[in-house]
């Protein structure tokens, strides 16, 4: 059995984003650092503070038992459960994370993938192309830590399903240097537009621990330009040829 040289993810990631800094922990574990998200943390918590002292000092100034006291209380209890929410998936993007990688076959990778895309468009038309002879050919993965990242990533692709939306996924070997890909693409076709209920930093690093997780993994997750009308998204990940 010959296996494909998996990209080194700390050396590609330099390379393709100058705003990334890569480093290792102390056991090896690679932890991807984008500014962007950085930016995006430092900002939310500062919004998330300034709501606290609002709140508190709202609350200090009512007299007690003043009919608005319950509301401030509440909204108050809310901020805090919305910050420890936050910091947690905060947290999961800067913890350094351990994969236990396991060969899979691929229709088995490409079968769980669409399952988790049936489940959360709970309906919506979908339809699939395989253009692969994968004759044995499998991907290394850690089930648990991939299945996570990619419920992230179709959860951001649903969030714009609408009433006429249909889902087309196209599983293929994709091309890129000398390696051998395994390449599931996904088209939203007629996307409702996104509501700001969706357009949350938390969002957002979720998506950035779903791409840290795939790099890990050797691969790629990213949003691609579309055609008018199209919400489109890709996953890459290294493939074992047999």
């Amino acid at each position: 059995m010959s296996a494909i040289k998996n990209p080194d993810p700390e050396t590609e990631s330099a390379q393709k984003h100058p705003a990334r800094a890569a480093r290792r922990s102390d056991h090896g574990t690679m932890v991807l650092v984008q500014e962007k998200v950085l930016s995006e943390i430092a900002h939310e918590l500062g919004n998330f503070f300034h709501k606290l002292y609002y709140w508190s000092d709202y609350l200090k100034e009512q007299p007690a038992g003043a009919p608005t006291e319950s509301t401030a209380a509440q909204m108050l209890e809310r901020t805090i459960k919305n910050l420890e929410d936050f910091l947690k998936v905060s947290l999961d993007y800067f913890h350094p994370t351990r994969l236990s990688l396991m060969r899979m076959a691929i229709p088995d990778v490409v079968g769980g993938l669409l399952s988790q895309v049936r489940a959360q468009l709970n309906g919506t038309p979908i339809t699939v192309s395989d253009g692969g002879a994968w004759d044995g050919n499998g991907v290394m993965v850690d089930p648990s830590h991939l299945s996570q990242a990619l419920g992230v990533a179709v959860a951001s692709l649903v969030k714009q399903v609408g009433p006429e939306s249909s889902v087309h996924v196209a599983v293929g070997k994709g091309a890129r240097g000398d390696g051998h890909w395994l390449e599931v693409s996904f088209e939203l076709r007629r996307p409702s537009d996104p509501s700001p209920l969706f357009r949350t930093s938390r969002a957002g690093v979720e998506w950035a621990v779903a791409q840290k997780v795939v790099a890990l993994h050797g691969g790629e997750l990213a949003e691609r330009p579309g055609t008018h009308g199209v919400k489109s998204m890709t996953i890459l990940l290294p493939r074992i040829t047999a």
